[in-house]
């Protein structure tokens, strides 16, 4: 669900003479310009998974990243893992209630959302996720100054995007090492997490957040549909903003909604890394792409496997020495696959790229290729809707397809965002999200047609 028009800026020059800035505002200009270089690099990581280890350097992803708890899928990445090895051995239970003292004060829950006071007017949203037709929650960093910067924020809404209140978030900031969160994801109005790369949990729609330790590792991605939750927790070196890089293994878990009795998924492990918004859900089923391999199970306790792609026109972005992007999307019994250039290519190309698209109506064992969309930019994310358009997001703008085959660019209402978007979801047939790389905008764009036109949904104003 991602939307975005590369800016124009015209400078006019006048003669004029220059007042001298207030006090502090060259500090001001540089904290904001290494803030806005690592949002930059963390989407590009973010994008180009397969091809980077270090899958994601970025706050946001993308998220990435729409939860949806009834219906529609969940935008998948990539990443780098071998099936055959595995160096975490997870236990096979990891149960473990919410830390005591980390605790969130008490704010507006997600059922309320509307009636509370208006989000801080620096709220920098980077991750968003809907609950059914109307009520959805963003995530971002706003408010008061914390050690490391600004406090984690949410604002919810119960008008799809029309007005945003205030809500609880958890007591923690921007994601650095292994503490912080990124993403947010709500199963229901009750059922919530914020994690990326720690993990924080509520039970009452948002109005308390409790840290949980239960799982080892930092928290790469995480998805939940028809009362179970799927998190990926992965071992990672990688340090401040680079939370998910260096990541050398990586174990599937799932847990029942409202619990914290976590167990490992027999089958959906390995060595290697894994990008954030490498899970995907639709229906009764499941799937994790990691590396060059899909992982494929139910949603119901029980083990996944690793899908044997058949000899016939094997797409190129699941063969082991592909250099090419992959980002999945499910639809019921239909699984899309879109295997884009990658970032390095587009810059020999001179900015032009290019994603083709596949589909596969077996889980993905067989694959038929549909058409191909020039993106003019690194493929961010892939979102399909309950009614089978698709949309595919883009570091400089968005791209929508009745069929996989035919694409047209959608339009943009509003100021575009600079450096296009980190994700883009479709929550029911007609509507759908996206979150931009520009956090100054202070917006989401939503889409009420299918994907075809996005305007701005500031969560400021």
């Amino acid at each position: 669900m991602t939307n975005h028009h590369d800016p124009l800026e015209a400078w006019l020059s006048q003669d004029v003479e220059l007042l001298p800035p207030r006090e502090g505002t060259f500090h001001r200009v540089r904290r904001r310009a290494r803030r806005r270089k690592a949002v930059q690099a963390m989407s590009v990581a973010a994008a180009a998974a397969v091809v980077v280890a270090a899958a994601a350097s970025l706050p946001q992803l993308a998220g990435n990243l729409l939860s949806r708890p009834s219906t529609g899928p969940d935008r998948v990445g990539t990443g780098k893992a071998s099936p055959t090895s595995h160096a975490t051995k997870p236990s096979a239970t990891a149960s473990a209630h919410p830390s005591a003292g980390v605790s969130s004060p008490t704010g507006v829950p997600l059922a309320a959302a509307g009636s509370g006071p208006r989000p801080a007017a620096n709220f920098q949203p980077t991750s968003v996720t809907f609950v059914g037709r109307h009520f959805g929650a963003v995530l971002g960093q706003g408010g008061k100054a914390c050690a490391k910067g600004l406090c984690t924020a949410i604002a919810g809404t119960a008008d799809y995007g029309l007005r945003w209140t205030a809500m609880a978030a958890p007591p923690t900031e921007a994601p650095e090492g292994s503490s912080g969160v990124s993403q947010i994801r709500f199963l229901n109005l009750r059922d919530g997490w914020a994690y990326g790369p720690a993990l924080y949990v509520t039970h009452d729609g948002g109005e308390r957040w409790s840290q949980s330790r239960a799982l080892r590792g930092r928290i790469i991605d995480l998805a939940a549909m028809n009362g179970r939750v799927f998190a990926v927790a992965s071992r990672c070196s990688g340090q401040g903003r680079a939370w998910a890089s260096g990541c050398t293994s990586f174990a599937l878990y799932s847990a029942n909604a409202g619990s914290h009795r976590w167990r490992a998924v027999p089958g959906a492990s390995g060595t290697g890394s894994v990008a954030p918004g490498a899970i995907q859900l639709s229906g009764s089923s499941g799937y994790l792409l990691a590396g060059h391999r899909i992982y494929a199970g139910p949603l119901t306790p029980g083990s996944w496997h690793v899908v044997t792609v058949g000899l016939g026109a094997s797409p190129p972005c699941l063969r082991t020495a592909s250099q090419n992007l992959a980002l999945i999307a499910p639809n019921g019994t239909d699984l899309y696959l879109a295997c884009a250039a990658s970032p390095s290519a587009i810059a020999a190309a001179g900015g032009t790229g290019s994603a083709t698209l596949y589909l596969s109506a077996d889980g993905g064992r067989s694959w038929q290729r549909r058409g191909t969309v020039k993106t003019h930019g690194v493929a961010t994310s892939l979102a399909v809707s309950p009614a089978g358009v698709l949309v595919l997001g883009t570091m400089t703008g968005i791209w929508w397809s009745p069929d996989a085959i035919a694409w047209h660019r959608a339009s943009l209402g509003g100021r575009a965002p600079r450096d296009g978007f980190t994700f883009v979801g479709m929550t029911i047939a007609g509507k759908g999200v996206a979150v931009p790389t520009d956090w100054a905008l202070h917006s989401v764009f939503i889409t009420r047609d299918g994907g075809r036109n996005w305007t701005r949904s500031p969560i400021t104003r």
